[in-house]
């Protein structure tokens, strides 16, 4: 079997989260003259991959995508142990 690699691009340009991937805005490298002072403001914010994406991003980052199942399914086991639910009751 192989090595899992990852896409040094996509390392580049996506960070993991606990619920999926964040990543940089679009249109704010240059001719900034024409955008608002709003606008600009508004594009320093991360942005979240939307989730038709995620996928991809995935398949691209193995790696990081193995270590969030593993955060997810501690966060739901901390979950069930906090509040005393069954795993049965629950939609993962």
């Amino acid at each position: 079997m192989p090595k899992l690699k990852t896409n040094r691009g996509a390392a580049k340009r996506f960070r993991a989260t606990a619920t999926g991937f964040k990543c940089r805005r679009a249109f704010r490298n240059h001719i900034l003259t024409k955008k608002s002072t709003k606008g600009k403001r508004q594009l320093r914010a991360m942005g979240i991959v939307d989730d038709s994406d995620v996928r991809s991003v995935m398949r691209m980052m193995p790696l990081t995508a193995k270590k969030m199942a593993r955060r997810r399914r501690l966060l739901t086991t901390e979950l069930v142990i906090e509040t005393g639910l069954h795993l049965a009751t629950m939609r993962i």
